[in-house]
């Protein structure tokens, strides 16, 4: 394509007003050649400028009217649903900010109640220890864990389960005894309150003696042992099991004293995988007294759960508990404090405590001491992992039936 040398109004006038005669003094007629050329360049700048004036004004040979309106309806609704979406966007922000102040206060409530519930109840001033000592289980969120409340798994809850022939066995412990070793105010004491075993079942109270302000138990010396009435149900020793004791002095005219209060723990981490079995003791010594706990740990245990009727006539005499490992004796019943057992409408007695763990491998031993002819009785019963073994014997003229479910003590 041929290149057409365009120049500039200024540079045409220059060259009008500065032309010269050559040498030749215009006798060839360069002069008037050298002007027509320029006149026809003009021209032709014109003329080229017009038509780019008149093309700039030539519509789209394809322009469609009907896909112009929808691309521009389309446009339309792309910036309706880009507005929408930055509204909800907005919304869901706006949302979530008050969803999260909401969390805010609500854990800052939940700290509260939580702190309140450590100062008044868990961590308290001792005393005889001169500081804040541990009262109470401390590792829950208290804002919505309650203290009180009772352990609701029954004993025998599945006892009719059927196992495989190899079962996940775990550790238990038996409480064998709470006494109150030494008293600030000396003996005899009048005593109530309560001592609480928690596990990691569910971390929820399983008592072990409760007594009321009516009710108090009198103990006479350090070697009598509070009348223990649980726990209900077996306890499982995996980690830890704490104990909490909560005992008062009941007083002349409502003075009463505060005699024990204070946090124990029996660590199954340690004990768990020991080999020596034997009776152990925990000491808390707080407020007015020093109280000690003995407790056995039991490994591949099983619950006991015994119940004692008498279809007709009177029992007077002691039942006790033990195992072929432990010979320490478990009071489940004596008439000299609970007074005469007599059949009612059920027929059986009321024991003070009637959940024993027991090893799978050794045996259980009740022993009923009556003042009848046929003096003190001992009955084996052997472990299972589930059912019931019954045993029927006579002490003179009463008639007493034995029964034990076993339950496997796990999670």
């Amino acid at each position: 394509m041929a290149f057409r040398r365009r120049f500039t109004p200024s540079y045409r006038a220059f060259l009008r007003q500065g032309r010269r005669s050559t040498s030749f003094n215009g006798d060839f007629g360069l002069d008037d050649l050298f002007h027509e050329h320029i006149e026809s360049a003009e021209e032709e700048d014109v003329d080229s400028d017009d038509d780019d004036d008149e093309m700039g004004y030539i519509e789209p040979l394809l322009y469609d009217e009907k896909m112009e309106a929808l691309w521009v309806a389309e446009k339309a609704e792309m910036l309706k649903r880009a507005a929408e979406e930055k509204a909800r966007e907005a919304e869901r922000l706006e949302r979530q900010a008050e969803e999260k102040e909401r969390n805010a206060e609500r854990l800052e409530r939940c700290r509260k109640k939580h702190d309140a519930v450590i100062k008044s109840s868990i961590r308290r001033y001792d005393p005889k220890a001169k500081c804040l000592v541990w009262t109470r289980f401390p590792f829950e969120d208290f804002s919505s864990f309650d203290l009180d409340e009772e352990s609701p798994v029954p004993p025998m809850q599945y006892t009719n389960k059927t196992y495989q022939t190899e079962c996940s066995m775990n550790c238990s412990a038996n409480i064998l005894s709470v006494k109150v070793v030494s008293s600030d105010v000396g003996f005899p004491i009048h005593v109530y309150g309560s001592v609480i075993a928690r596990d990691s079942m569910d971390n929820k109270c399983v008592y072990l003696f409760r007594c009321h302000r009516r009710d108090s138990q009198l103990i006479k010396s350090e070697d009598e042992s509070l009348i223990l009435t649980g726990p209900a149900r077996g306890l499982l020793l995996i980690d830890f099991i704490f104990l909490e004791t909560d005992l008062k002095i009941k007083g002349e005219r409502g003075q009463d004293k505060l005699l024990s209060r204070g946090l124990l723990q029996i660590d199954g981490r340690i004990l768990c995988i020991r080999e020596d079995i034997k009776v152990r003791g925990v000491t808390c010594a707080s407020r007015l007294s020093t109280v000690e706990v003995n407790y056995v740990v039991v490994k591949s245990a099983v619950e006991a759960t015994i119940e004692i009727q008498v279809p007709h006539g009177k029992f007077y005499g002691e039942i006790t508990a033990h195992t072929t490992s432990i010979l320490h004796r478990i009071v489940l019943y004596d008439s000299k404090a609970g007074g005469v057992a007599m059949s009612d409408n059920s027929g059986a007695i009321q024991l003070w405590c009637r959940v024993i763990a027991v090893c799978l491998n050794e045996k259980l031993m009740l022993t009923v001491d009556t003042e009848a002819s046929n003096g003190i009785q001992t009955i084996q019963f052997i472990p299972s992992l589930n059912g019931a073994n019954q045993h029927v014997i006579y002490c003179g003229a009463t008639k007493l039936c034995l029964k034990v479910t076993w339950l496997v003590i796990t999670e």
